[in-house]
């Protein structure tokens, strides 16, 4: 379902971003690479490469909105079909309400503003591109369904996003465009890399592994869930949890209409150490 497809992913340099573009290149993907280092993505994309894969790179900040569409519209160019996008790239950051406002906004606009826009440049640019099936999927995060400490300008952001996310696909629906898919994946806190030093120092809660998270992801870009919303994450008495959030736009946040799935009940983050 995957081989031979063309996918774009911000943020694709490491982490989640790296992990599904490395998952996706594994199936038979040509993936191309979006993040603003260029040293880290050609490390990235040297290791695809080593293990088999498709992989090009294209440094840009996803908030140079022209220069994404230029990099959307060369790869479309150039293969003649743009499959998957996938909104990776984020921030977070710690800020309250001594954080100055500037700054606060300057998170909101990365986290929001640039997915969102380029989400809408997409959905303009290929409703009429019948031929041309293209399934956007945004990583979201549990800050989009609680309130969470410290999180003055990433939370709002990403509450935000998948509100915007939700309205753009109803217009979608609304005008019946039906070659155009959204997806949104919303993981609790991942054991990334970056992420390591702190889970060794029990600096954050309940980390589920990256693993997990990918397999969540090319398991919605492969249409093989119940809804095309999941958060995962790990609850201490449960393991590894997805749980299925409602994809229709006039049951947004219907939080009555959630189902759950046990996918890996012997996990602790104590495995994250070994």
């Amino acid at each position: 379902m995957l081989k031979n497809k063309v996918a774009i992913i911000t943020g694709g340099s490491e982490g989640i971003g790296f992990g599904i573009a490395s998952a996706l290149a594994s199936q038979g993907t040509h993936v191309y690479l979006v993040a603003r280092t260029e040293e880290k993505l050609k490390k990235a994309k040297n290791e695809i490469i080593g293990r088999g894969g498709k992989a090009e790179i294209r440094p840009a900040d996803i908030t140079d909105i022209e220069s994404m569409k230029e990099i959307i519209e060369n790869v479309y160019k150039d293969n003649g079909h743009l499959d998957i996008f996938v909104n990776n790239a984020g921030a977070w950051k710690s800020q309250s309400l001594d954080t100055p406002f500037a700054d606060i906004w300057k998170l909101v606009e990365f986290n929001m503003k640039a997915p969102f826009e380029l989400t809408h440049y997409l959905a303009s640019r290929f409703r009429s591109e019948k031929h041309n099936t293209l399934k956007v999927l945004t990583v979201v995060s549990q800050a989009a369904l609680q309130v969470m400490d410290s999180g003055l300008g990433y939370g709002p952001a990403k509450m935000g996003l998948v509100a915007e996310l939700f309205h753009l696909e109803n217009e979608l629906r609304r005008k019946k465009i039906e070659n155009i898919k959204f997806y949104r994946l919303y993981p609790n806190t991942v054991a990334t890399e970056k992420m390591m030093d702190a889970i060794r120092n029990n600096q954050v809660q309940n980390p589920v592994n990256l693993e997990s998270v990918v397999d969540v992801a090319i398991d919605l870009l492969s249409d093989k869930t119940p809804t095309r919303d999941i958060r995962i994450g790990y609850y201490p008495r449960n393991g590894i949890v997805r749980t299925y959030l409602p994809s229709n736009p006039d049951d947004f946040y219907h939080q009555t209409k959630t189902t759950e799935e046990v996918v890996d009940s012997s996990f602790t983050p104590k495995d994250l150490l070994k």
